[in-house]
């Protein structure tokens, strides 16, 4: 139920009544298309009221919004990491939204590590109390805390760069897209009321379409049955029909019906993947990485739609994927090989190298030098060569083009070892379904087919014919009756080219 902020106490008072105040579920609030002036406060809001039947039996779907970059819930990735895997900060105009991030590139914040876990022990011997090597650092918890994985975890993190250096400790990478999503709440402050192109007003009391949109998406799924007493322009039927619902709308007035009629049978509408068919299991096939399944389909709406989602990625996910272990043995050869090749071909080089990262940060190496040294991690590196953490990814003026060459090569394996890593973190991890963006097929289109009915108040097919009758029973003008429905008989989502 819809109301504006003068009457929502009595018409939330009258529907607790009627449904009883256990079955209340939210009260929604939208901005209207402008604020009206007044002596006081302008009003700028209406209210939605949602009731249910039984509570404990309510149809949810959880809508999300994304996040962007300095918008609401993404205040703290501040962090760059770029295609060719540097480093660096959102610039101001990023974070303004007067420039965007580049392509591939991806936003992070540093994320804690540790974890408290009061009663688990801790201390050397502990199952997650353990030094961890990175970058040639070794690091390890203070005696208060732990890490929030074991070492197979750790591992695991560690291989697919989860894991960054701090002045005193380590910390988990989060990227903004490992959940570019968070729930819909009950303020839907970003719906401006019917006023664009897209969403044209036409009729004195109509609803923006992204209202009656959520409500749907919210409490029914495609095939389900969507009923509107009150029809006005139509709104509830044309977004019920975008959306692949069955619908019932009423009303008393010709001029409404006539109005309805007409935006229902004039627009076309997407064709989304229906789940129960070949082209719906080959794409659901595409998005899981899992071979297509093979059933038999018959194209049943009331199965749904392929929709698009968002990887809900968790470090728990990350340090459980056992896939990650598969590709590190596949690919690292490559990036080692190129790494030794790189070494090889700057082997004598005069000009020595300052390391920037790592534990031999700040130090310089002389190619020339044979040998091992250690590190403050306690691994051995070569004196002459180079740390893969180390590599640059420009070569410094000097060098010989055949180590420009292999610099090259090591890139190219290290950024399709870590593409390959991210894929199967996304597809590996939990999900949330986005229900408000199905895959379309581009190649077919819908239209509506409505089926206007007239209320048959009388056995008499004359009065049946000349109008409603009153309680007397004496015909009326037609004009007077009291209900005209159109119901989308149909099952939805049948192309018409």
């Amino acid at each position: 139920m819809q109301i504006g902020d003068e009457n929502v106490h009595r018409v939330r008072a009258l529907m607790d009544e009627v449904f009883g105040d256990e079955n209340f579920v939210s009260q929604i609030s939208t901005k209207t298309s402008g604020g009206s002036t007044g002596e006081f406060l302008s009003n700028v809001i209406d209210t939605i009221l949602w009731y249910s039947k039984k509570r404990d039996r309510l149809k949810y779907r959880t809508l999300n919004k994304t996040k962007g970059v300095g918008e609401e819930g993404a205040d703290k990735y501040t962090r760059v990491r770029m295609p060719d895997l540097s480093i660096r900060n959102v610039s101001a105009d990023e974070k303004a939204g007067l420039t965007k991030v580049p392509q591939e590139a991806r936003v992070y914040r540093q994320d804690n590590m540790t974890s408290q876990s009061v009663g688990r022990d801790k201390g050397d011997g502990a199952a997650s109390w353990f030094p961890v090597r990175l970058d040639g650092v070794e690091t390890k918890p203070n005696i208060r805390v732990r890490w929030k994985t074991n070492e197979l975890g750790m591992d695991r993190l560690l291989r697919c760069r989860r894991i960054e250096l701090t002045s005193n400790s380590l910390a988990y990478v989060r990227f903004l897209d490992d959940f570019a999503a968070f729930p819909l709440n009950n303020s839907w402050d970003d719906i401006g009321g019917v006023q664009s192109r897209a969403d044209p007003k036409v009729y004195v009391v109509q609803t923006p379409t992204t209202v009656i949109q959520r409500c749907i998406l919210m409490t029914t799924d495609p095939g389900d049955l969507v009923l509107d007493p009150t029809c006005g322009s139509g709104t509830t039927a044309y977004v019920a029909e975008q959306w692949g619902r069955r619908w019932i709308t009423i009303d008393t007035s010709r001029v409404a019906v006539a109005l309805a009629r007409s935006r229902l049978m004039g627009s076309r509408y997407s064709y989304y993947l229906l789940a129960d068919s070949k082209e719906g299991q080959a794409k659901e096939g595409e998005i899981t990485r899992t071979p297509p399944k093979s059933a038999a389909t018959h194209g049943s709406v009331r199965q749904g739609f392929v929709y698009d989602r968002v990887p809900h990625i968790t470090l728990k996910s990350i340090a459980n994927n056992t896939e990650i272990d598969v590709i590190w043995d596949r690919l690292q050869p490559a990036v080692d090989a190129a790494r030794d090749a790189l070494n090889t071909t700057l082997s004598g080089h005069p000009t020595p190298f300052k390391v920037e990262t790592g534990g031999r940060a700040g130090a310089k190496i002389d190619f020339r030098a044979t040998g091992e040294v250690k590190l403050p991690s306690g691994e051995p590196a070569p004196a002459g060569g180079l740390m893969e953490w180390e590599i640059p990814r420009e070569a410094p003026s000097g060098w010989p083009a055949a180590a420009q060459s292999a610099l090259k090569t090591f890139w190219a394996a290290r950024i399709a070892r870590q593409r390959e890593i991210d894929a199967s973190i996304a597809a590996k991890a939990e999900f949330e379904y986005l229900y408000d963006k199905p895959f379309a097929d581009s190649g077919k289109t819908r239209v509506a087919s409505c089926i206007p009915l007239r209320p048959n108040w009388s056995k008499s097919p004359s009065l049946a014919r000349r109008g409603c009758p009153d309680r007397r029973g004496r015909a009326r003008p037609s004009w007077r009756c009291t209900a005209l429905y159109i119901w989308r008989a149909q099952t939805p989502a049948r192309p018409c080219c």
